[in-house]
């Protein structure tokens, strides 16, 4: 079971005192409180503020690692010197510039528009499910179905999706995600843009946050390159059993705590 990343020990400040430092965040159940559905998410104010100003810091790179769009991201972040990856290291977004995707996903969006429309028919008589189109991806939310009898049927559903259109199935809280049968995920992608930054240098420092099955990819991948790296896992009780991060933050006002401890830190 990890243990509360705060208050800040003296070792774990050191760890995150080098230079330069990149912070690598999930948005939703991380910065944003999890919503019944992903257009109601929103990030708090002074979570945006903080972060922000964390932008403005010398040498600190703030990353949202997301399984949303880097455009979705963007717009609910709005933090112009901020770093996205989007659709779990599928494209990327440098400040200022329009997203990139991966040139091995680039040929799979018309079997993902496919699959978009598929899923919208064949789940449209199960009340509460929501199809959300990441152009890229495509997944689907279960948390507001409230008959929980109709999910081993709407499981079955995508499932065959995946299955007819060669697509990757992947799970994570109460939502189920069909990708192109690429091998990226956000420990991957989190590894080549903190490369780039430049964090796994001697001098650097690395920071991961996350909420969901994904983001286990991302804690692995940075203990695994950097032992030095500092991984958090989201969660409360039981929740963290199991997970590959070394520490614990109960719900997103923890994360926001967390990060005005760095701000004060690195300032």
């Amino acid at each position: 079971m990890p243990t509360a990343v705060l208050p800040l020990t003296p070792t774990v400040a050191q760890r995150l005192s080098g230079s330069p430092l990149v912070l690598l965040l999930d948005i939703d159940g991380t910065l944003s409180p999890l919503a019944a559905s992903p257009e109601q998410a929103i990030v708090p104010e002074r979570t945006r503020r903080v972060l922000a100003k964390l932008t403005e810091t010398p040498e600190v790179h703030v990353v949202a690692i997301s399984g949303r769009g880097v455009d979705d991201a963007r717009r609910m972040l709005a933090i112009d010197k901020a770093w996205y990856v989007g659709n779990h290291g599928m494209e990327y977004g440098v400040p200022g510039k329009p997203p990139i995707v991966r040139g091995d996903v680039s040929h799979f969006e018309s079997t993902i528009a496919k699959a978009v429309a598929r899923a919208a028919d064949e789940l449209r008589d199960i009340r509460g499910a929501v199809v959300e189109d990441k152009h890229w991806t495509v997944s689907i939310h279960f948390r507001q179905v409230r008959d929980r009898r109709s999910i081993p049927r709407l499981t079955a559903i995508v499932e065959g999706i995946a299955n007819d259109l060669d697509l990757r199935l992947t799970r994570g809280k109460e939502v189920l995600e069909l990708r192109p049968p690429v091998d990226v995920h956000k420990g991957i992608a989190a590894i080549q843009l903190a490369e780039h930054l430049g964090a796994l240098e001697k001098d650097g420092s690395l920071i991961g946050i996350g909420d969901d099955l994904t983001d286990e990819d991302m804690f692995r991948s940075l203990r695994d390159r950097d032992p030095r790296a500092v991984t958090v896992r989201v969660a409360r009780g039981s929740e963290g059993v199991g997970t590959a991060a070394e520490f614990r933050a109960n719900d997103t006002d923890a994360v926001r705590e967390l990060l005005t401890a760095l701000l004060a830190l690195r300032s």
